[in-house]
C-alpha cells in the first residue's frame, strides 16, 4: 500500500508511525471482527523502493524525504515469520486467525499426523498445502515434489498407499538416500479417517521420530471406535460451517479482494461494499437451508463464492449464472438426497424467494426474474429452470404387501436373507482394505 507523505520533512519515526497507522486501517478493513490476532506488532520491515527499514532496527542512512523528492514511491510491508518465530505472515496468507494456526502447527510438531476433517469448499486442502509448506520452511528446504508428496485418496487405492508407506518404511530404516525421504505427506480427500490410522500403523513401521510428517484431509465426520485408534496416531482437527475458521474466512477474504483490487474507487464505493457484505449473508441463508432440507455430505462451503468479482456490474452476472448453473443444481440434489434418507425434514421454502427479495445492488428488479427457482424435491424431477410435468407414481412395496400376503412374506424372507448376508460382504471388504 501507499499512505499519503505530504511532508517534505518526513524522518523515519514519523514514516514507521504512518506505515504502522495504514497497516491498522488495512486489517481493520479486512478483519473487522478482529479475528485474525493481527496488529502493528506483526510488522517486521518495510521496503521503499531499495532502501529496507527494520522496525526497531538501526536507522538507514538515507532519510526518506529523499526517497520521496524522487517521486511517488510504493510501500511494501514484510510480516513477521519463521525467521521472528512467529505465524502472523502465515496468518496474513491464509485469512485464518492466529490462535487456531499455531493449535494446528502444534499439533503437527508434537504428533507428527494431523487430519482436517469437514465439509467440501472449507479449504481443508489448501491449509494442508501450507501447513506442509511451513514445515518445509522450518526445516531450511525448499518445496518440491519429492519433499512433499501428495496422495489423492480418490484417485489413489488404499493399496497403492500401502505399499509405498512399507517402501518408504525400509528405506528410512536403511538409511539410504535420505535427502529423497519425503518430509510431509499429503493425503487428500480420505474416505475412512479411522481406517487410514490403522493402515498408516501397520505400513509405516520405521521410528516415529523419523517419519514424515502426515496431513490428510476428508470430507467425512470420523466416526469414532471403542478403542479411538484414530486417536492413537493422529490428531484431528474438525471444520465447520457454524465456527471459526470457516463462518468468518468469506467475510475477510471478500474485503481483501477489494481491499487489493487495482481500483482503488473500490474503497468508497457504497453499493459494492453492499454486494460483498451480501455474499457472506447468502452463503449462511444456503448453509442452514441445506442443514434443513438436505444431509451432511451437502453443506455448502465459503470456497463456493471466491470468485466473486469486485465490481457491481461484473457481480451481477457471475452471481446470475451461478446461482442458475451452479447453485440451484447443488441446491436440488441435496434437497434430492436429503428426502431420500431422512425424509421430509422441514417445510419447504424455496430459497430463491429470500435472494430475490435481498439483493443488494442499485435496480436489482430486473434482474429477480432470471434467478431460477427451487421445486420441491421429487425422485427423477426435472431441470429446476422448468417445471417438472406431474408423473404418476409407482406403488411401492408396502402398498403391494397389504394388497398381497404372499408378496409380504417373500419381501420378508428376501429381507432377512440380506440381512444374513451382508456381515460376510463387509467383512471381505474389510480385508481387502
Amino acid at each position: 500500500f501507499v499512505p499519503f507523505l505530504p511532508s517534505e520533512i518526513m524522518d523515519w519515526v514519523m514514516l514507521d508511525s504512518a506505515v504502522s497507522q495504514a497497516f491498522k486501517v488495512y486489517i481493520t478493513k479486512v478483519d473487522p471482527a478482529s479475528s485474525l490476532g493481527l496488529s502493528t506488532d506483526s510488522i517486521y520491515s518495510y521496503n521503499m523502493g531499495h532502501i529496507k527499514r527494520v522496525l526497531g532496527g538501526e536507522v538507514p542512512e538515507t532519510q526518506p524525504s529523499r526517497c520521496m523528492s524522487r517521486g511517488p514511491s510504493g510501500i511494501t510491508v514484510a510480516i513477521k515469520g519463521l525467521k521472528e518465530k512467529c505465524v502472523d505472515s502465515l496468518v496474513f496468507e491464509t485469512l485464518i486467525p492466529k490462535p487456531m494456526m499455531q493449535h494446528y502447527i502444534s499439533l503437527l510438531l508434537k504428533h507428527r499426523r494431523l487430519v482436517l476433517s469437514g465439509p467440501s469448499g472449507t479449504g481443508k486442502s489448501y491449509l494442508a498445502s501450507r501447513l506442509a509448506e511451513y514445515l518445509v520452511d522450518r526445516s531450511a528446504r525448499e518445496v518440491t515434489n519429492s519433499i512433499v508428496v501428495t496422495f489423492n485418496m480418490h484417485r489413489q487405492s488404499c493399496k497403492d498407499l500401502q505399499l509405498y508407506l512399507s517402501n518408504l518404511a525400509n528405506e528410512i530404516d536403511r538409511e539410504t538416500n535420505m535427502s529423497e525421504i519425503p518430509l510431509v505427506i499429503i493425503l487428500d480427500d480420505v474416505h475412512d479417517p479411522v481406517s487410514l490410522s490403522e493402515l498408516v500403523n501397520g505400513a509405516l513401521t520405521c521410528k516415529y521420530h523419523k517419519c514424515p510428517y502426515i496431513i490428510g484431509t476428508s470430507n467425512q465426520p470420523v466416526k469414532m471406535t471403542a478403542n479411538h485408534s484414530l486417536h492413537l496416531s493422529f490428531r484431528m482437527v474438525t471444520f465447520s460451517n457454524n465456527v471459526e475458521p470457516a463462518n468468518g474466512f468469506l467475510v475477510r477474504y471478500l474485503h481483501r479482494k477489494m481491499m487489493e483490487s487495482e481500483d482503488e474507487k473500490n474503497l468508497t464505493n457504497e453499493d459494492l461494499i453492499r454486494v460483498l457484505d451480501w455474499v457472506p449473508k447468502l452463503w449462511y441463508h444456503l448453509h442452514t437451508f441445506l442443514d434443513k432440507h438436505s444431509t451432511s455430505d451437502f453443506l455448502i462451503g465459503p470456497c463456493f463464492f471466491l470468485s466473486c468479482p469486485v465490481t457491481v456490474d461484473e457481480f451481477r452476472s457471475w452471481f446470475i449464472d451461478l446461482w442458475n448453473h451452479s447453485i440451484i443444481p447443488y441446491l436440488q440434489e441435496g434437497a434430492k438426497d436429503g428426502l431420500k434418507v431422512h425424509g421430509q425434514k422441514a417445510v419447504w421454502e424455496d430459497p430463491v424467494e429470500w435472494v430475490r427479495g435481498t439483493l443488494p445492488w442499485p435496480s436489482a428488479q430486473q434482474d429477480q426474474a432470471k434467478l431460477f427457482h427451487l421445486p420441491p424435491p421429487s425422485i427423477g424431477s426435472s431441470s429446476p429452470s422448468q417445471p417438472s410435468e406431474e408423473r404418476p407414481h409407482k406403488e411401492t412395496p408396502p402398498s403391494s404387501m397389504e394388497c398381497d400376503p404372499l408378496m409380504a412374506m417373500l419381501l420378508k424372507l428376501q429381507e432377512a436373507a440380506n440381512y444374513i448376508e451382508s456381515p460376510d460382504k463387509e467383512d471381505q471388504s474389510w480385508a481387502q482394505l
